[in-house]
């Protein structure tokens, strides 16, 4: 398995795990703040494992890999912002919507640029 595809598998778990913590959000169940952190540091993680992949395959990578890297790292601090400084244990069902949309684009662009790439 390249590490692209080990980034696309990475950051679609981490979309998964958000989800999970929308649909708590929307049921309006109260749960623990350490979910959304480690939420947060497996998307910091996903960025790190994205951004080196994108570096070790520059040459044959396409554009849209850079894309999908700028889009997540736009979701990561977005949501950094809204639900740590902003918002802090007062998240709405439309910011999760918004930063989950976010998330969504990434990943959408990173599966294009897994299948342009092979």
């Amino acid at each position: 398995m390249q590490m692209l595809e080990m980034a696309f598998w990475w950051m679609a778990a981490i979309a998964a795990g958000g989800l999970g913590l929308t649909l708590l959000v929307g049921l309006k169940v109260r749960f623990p703040s350490w979910l959304g952190a480690a939420h947060g540091l497996g998307g910091l993680a996903g960025l790190a494992l994205l951004f080196t992949a994108n570096l070790r395959a520059a040459d044959t990578l396409p554009d849209l890999a850079w894309w999908s890297l700028g889009v997540f790292t736009a979701g990561f601090f977005g949501g950094l912002l809204l639900f740590r400084v902003l918002f802090k244990d007062r998240a709405t069902l439309p910011l999760a919507l918004m930063h989950g949309s976010v998330g969504s684009l990434g990943l959408y662009l990173l599966y294009g640029a897994l299948h342009a790439a092979a």
